[in-house]
């Protein structure tokens, strides 16, 4: 297989065979598509059996905030959310 190379590529392949850490360009590729291979099948492992649904990680988190700091948080924030972001008038229905 011929493949063609910008010349930007072919002087940084040269560079890691001069280096003397590669002993070809076919071994430079080779590193290169292994890593590649690497990072593609970390990214595509689906995520263990055992590990919490992000609901039962918000309820864990939630569970470590004191009570007197919820007790701080306002009982109409939905409502008036605009307000509590943006200081926009408060709905008092």
């Amino acid at each position: 297989m011929d493949i063609l190379l910008n010349p930007d590529l072919e002087h940084r392949i040269a560079s890691k065979v001069q280096s003397g850490r590669f002993q070809s360009p076919a071994e430079v590729i080779q590193k290169g598509l292994d890593l590649l291979d690497a990072r593609d099948s970390a990214t595509q492992t689906p995520p263990a059996q055992n590990e919490d649904s992000i609901s039962e990680i918000f309820v864990r988190l939630g569970q470590q905030i004191p009570m007197e700091e919820w007790s701080k948080v306002p009982v109409d924030l939905s409502k008036n959310l605009d307000h509590y972001l943006y200081g926009s008038p408060k709905d008092s229905e």
